[in-house]
């Protein structure tokens, strides 16, 4: 049962992982449609948007449950505009979902539909499966443990590949596009097939982090397509229901699809990759393929070159990375050596652009306390001087271009009301020249200028999410259309003299296409057997990026244009599915005008929805968890068993994140405590506390490094029942907290960061009654290793305590591995570390456990302490090894364990061990995923 309740616990956190506790500041005002199927929450000024969310609920609700159940629940979802994230989310725990109403600046990977409609199709089908999924073993789990308690069981029974394969079906059925119609959505499996590496399914599910895995989304597609297709409509339905029911306790998904088909969830994989891989291998062996010389070097290391830009005669610039090293941009010279130019650091996207001795590109930037307000800022690298200059203030901008002559910007704009606009920036000073005007309020992609500065190339996406390639005028806005409107995504245009060079979804894979200025006469360029990302052409050649099972690598081309009629270019009839859904609807959907109210930001402020258990040895405890919506309060009633005190912890929490601070406020009643006085005797008591606290986390996040800085204070009351004579029974003490992390972003395959630092001070004293106090600091420093994927990690910790010992506060320090705890007043420790990989196996067994790497780590301690009570002074060192794997348990949780052997040149003082082995099992790792 342990298991089991640990791993409800882990999931119940991967569906919490999307949420931003107190992420809005007060002056975000909220109005809602609130509806007896759906409640729609939505800053002001949303309005437009936040109806047409209803619309497509209520729409779904009624007419689209024939492949998923008739279960009824009704859903909050939040409309969060503050962010530049392109994304979305449902859980439980509380029941909602959030909508980020930013459109990705990519339209080949997301596609081009209007993005609250594109959100609602697929959010809302996952608001159907959690309605449906309550049944059998799953509603037991719903009744004794909440929403949490659903969520785990339903997680652990339907993989994930099926929750977003549906989604996904979903989306593509009811819209005239949605990803199951977009070439690089299946470019992952597509370089598998073509490459013939076949992997496990456990390997697909658990990914690796040495080869490319496609992720579930694809996945999960390509597996509900093919049960659909061959065994009906409901065949989902029916194989989740038994599955969320448990009916076949071990493996019920696999256990219902061997029922049903004769396969279990392996064979059925295996089938459906014989179903789709003939027709990728089928397209990539047709005699037209564009002919193409490899120009990135074989290499172990997956590595990705992306964004390629002539820079002169047979030389490049690029964008690199690989699962050792983050992304930077390079320049390829003639002789094919690759020279790093500048790391472009933390953005919404990867996304940079080049024109004559010029890299740009748009870096996130955030709010210090707000979590859900973030930017970005313009940084331009000038490749003659090596320097790197913000030249825009903080706003809202994707996808920047710069003219030749270096002196002026453009970007997209995309403002928290849903307006998107380009916007014409000085590059001296960094002032906006001009907003050009969008009465259509198109949404505008990678934006380039022509040569004479007077015009930009965009690719634009209308209400509907069609798209068409336009020429834009720098002086007023107008535009004129290239292109004709199509549900056919494009990509990023490149230009070289009277020709745009770009991406587009015409056929089964993204291909580069041209049209001439002139006459608007349009050229096929390649026909690649998968797809083309962005091209760049220099003198009589092109050079593109196109992705391989080894990532995106980058091939070079002679320059032949095939005039074509782009229109009469269709998809195969594989990628033209018909669901047998209805179609598409939106434009069915009504247009009905529902009521708007104010939403006050404490409504249902405890909003109780989960009992949760926790494993954090020595404690254990269950605790009733609440959220609000908007997610500004947070409340937990509990109780916890200390196993090394024998002691139980009665408590009572809520947090108020709405303000600058958050506000805190709780009660314990603990029983059965104990502790060693002055004489070495050992009491217990009973105590009862109060508390009423602040935190204030901020954060600092920019370039290459991730920053965060937390303090805060508790004011404790505590009063004890005690039957020892030398203490009181009262005491007041302020916990005063500080926590700061810098840490270098990482590759993949690095285990720790190369550069950062961890500070963490604690310090406790009473400010009346009796008399204790403690210091507590910890300093941790991460550098490189010998080679890129190892680490040295060194440690420092001190902490001293009153000399009374009339109260004993928490202890934190990290003790010299091996030994017991020692007594003392006054302790300090230091610590060296070497980690580093050993092996990646990619293998598992029979479903449960899957073997991502093994690591291990060489350390040395040395500790020394003051017991002044008997003036001793002691010393402690030890060194050894920790063996570490990196596992998935059952194809769902990241989890990882290992063993340690120390070796001690202090004999242990309490049991005179000169070596121990320890198994390192942090349980609690699994909740803090």
């Amino acid at each position: 049962m342990r298991s089991i309740l640990a791993t409800c616990l882990l999931l119940s956190s991967l569906s919490l992982a999307a949420q931003q506790f107190g992420g809005n500041p007060p002056s975000l005002k909220w109005q809602q449609i609130n509806t007896d199927t759906v409640r729609v929450i939505f800053p002001k000024g949303l309005s437009t948007q936040g109806e047409r969310a209803a619309n497509i609920a209520l729409y779904l609700n009624k007419y689209t449950r024939e492949s998923i159940g008739n279960l009824e629940r009704k859903v909050d979802i939040v409309l969060q505009n503050q962010t530049m994230i392109s994304n979305g989310y449902v859980q439980l725990g509380p029941f909602r979902s959030e909508f980020y109403m930013t459109p990705s600046p990519s339209s080949l990977d997301l596609g081009s539909l209007n993005w609250v409609d594109q959100l609602a199709i697929h959010e809302y089908r996952h608001v159907l499966q959690n309605m449906n999924f309550r049944q059998g073993l799953s509603k037991v789990f719903s009744i004794l443990g909440g929403q949490l308690g659903q969520a785990a069981a339903t997680n652990i029974a339907v993989p994930n590949w099926f929750w977003e394969g549906d989604a996904v079906v979903m989306e593509t059925a009811l819209s005239p596009q949605g990803r199951g119609r977009l070439p690089e959505f299946f470019d992952g499996f597509r370089a598998l097939a073509l490459a013939h590496r076949n992997y496990s399914y456990m390997k697909i599910r658990n990914g690796s982090y040495v080869d490319f895995v496609p992720n579930h989304y694809p996945l999960g597609y390509l597996m509900a397509t093919y049960g659909r297709e061959h065994y009906g409509k409901d065949f989902w339905k029916d194989v989740t229901t038994d599955a969320v029911r448990y009916r076949g306790l071990f493996y019920p998904l696999s256990h219902s699809l061997k029922k049903r088909t004769g396969n279990n969830v392996t064979s059925f994989y295996h089938a459906m990759l014989g179903e789709y891989q003939p027709y990728w291998n089928a397209y990539a062996a047709r005699p037209d393929i564009t002919p193409a010389l490899t120009l990135t070097p074989a290499t172990k290391t997956l590595t990705n070159y992306k964004y390629i830009y002539a820079t002169g005669e047979n030389e490049w610039v690029v964008l690199r990375n690989s699962n050792k090293n983050v992304a930077g941009i390079y320049k390829i010279g003639q002789d094919g050596k690759e020279q790093l130019l500048v790391r472009p650091g933390i953005g919404f996207d990867d996304y940079f652009s080049y024109n004559n001795g010029h890299i740009i590109w748009a870096a996130a930037r955030f709010d210090a306390r707000w979590s859900w307000k973030d930017f970005s800022v313009i940084r331009v690298y000038d490749v003659a001087t090596g320097q790197t200059s913000t030249v825009s203030a903080k706003g809202k901008y994707f996808s920047p271009d710069i003219s030749q002559d270096g002196r002026q910007i453009v970007a997209v704009v995309v403002a928290p009301s849903s307006h998107y606009s380009l916007e014409l920036i000085d590059a001296g000073t960094g002032q906006t020249i001009k907003q050009l005007p969008n009465k259509e309020n198109w949404f505008y992609t990678y934006p380039k200028f022509l040569p004479n500065n007077q015009q930009i190339i965009s690719a634009i996406r209308n209400h509907k999410g069609e798209m068409a390639l336009a020429r834009i005028s720098t002086e007023d806005g107008t535009t004129e259309l290239l292109t004709d409107w199509s549900y056919k995504v494009l990509g990023i245009p490149s230009i070289k003299g009277d020709t745009v060079y770009y991406t587009a979804s015409y056929k089964d894979v993204n291909n580069i296409y041209a049209i001439t200025l002139a006459d608007k006469q349009q050229f096929e360029v390649t026909d690649r057997a998968n797809s083309v990302l962005h091209a760049a052409a220099a003198g009589d050649s092109l050079v593109f990026s196109e992705f391989t099972d080894r990532g995106y690598k980058l091939f070079k081309s002679g320059i032949k244009l095939r005039k074509v009629e782009v229109d009469q270019l269709n998809h195969s009839s594989w990628m033209k599915p018909d669901f047998a859904e209805g179609g598409n609807i939106l434009e069915k959907v009504p247009t009905d005008s529902l009521p708007v109210k104010k939403y006050a930001q404490l409504t249902r402020p405890f909003n109780f929805h989960s009992w949760v258990p926790s494993f954090n040895d020595p404690e254990y405890g269950i605790a009733l968890l609440g959220e609000n919506i908007l997610n500004t309060t947070s409340t937990s009633i509990g109780y916890t068993y200390n196993n090394n005190e024998g002691s139980s912890d009665f408590y009572g929490r809520f947090t108020f994140s709405g303000l600058f601070p958050y506000l805190s406020i709780g009660a314990d009643y603990n029983i059965n405590r104990n502790g060693i006085d002055q004489s070495r005797n050992k009491v217990y008591w009973n105590e009862a506390t109060g508390f009423v606290g602040f935190t204030v986390p901020l954060n600092f996040t920019s370039g290459l490094y991730s920053r965060g800085l937390t303090f805060g204070s508790n004011y404790n009351v505590r009063h004890r029942d005690l039957s020892n004579k030398y203490a009181g029974n009262d005491l007041q003490f302020l916990s005063n907290t500080i926590i700061f992390s810098n840490q270098r972003i990482k590759a993949l395959q690095n285990i720790y960061t190369h550069f950062g630092q961890y500070l963490a001070a604690q310090y406790n004293r009473t400010t009346g009654g009796l008399y204790a106090e403690q210091l507590y600091v910890r300093f941790d420093q991460y550098l490189p290793g010998f080679m890129q994927n190892h680490n040295i990690v060194l440690q420092g910790a001190y902490q001293e305590r009153d000399r009374a010992f009339n109260y004993s506060f928490s202890d934190n320090f990290v003790y010299v591995r091996g030994y017991n705890k020692p007594p003392y007043t006054s302790i300090y420790k230091l610590g060296a570390n070497y980690s580093f990989p050993i092996a990646y196996p990619d293998w598992g067994f029979a479903q449960l456990l899957y073997f991502k790497r093994i690591r291990a780590n060489l350390f040395y301690d040395y500790s020394k302490t003051n017991f002044t009570l008997n003036n001793t002074r002691n010393q402690y060192s030890s060194t050894g090894g920790e063996l570490y794997l990196d596992t998935m348990i059952g194809n769902t949780l990241p989890f990882s364990c290992g063993v340690r052997v120390s070796y001690l040149f202090d004999k242990d003082p309490v049991d005179n061990a000169k070596q121990r082995v320890e198994f390192i099992i942090p349980i609690q790792q699994l909740f803090n995923y």
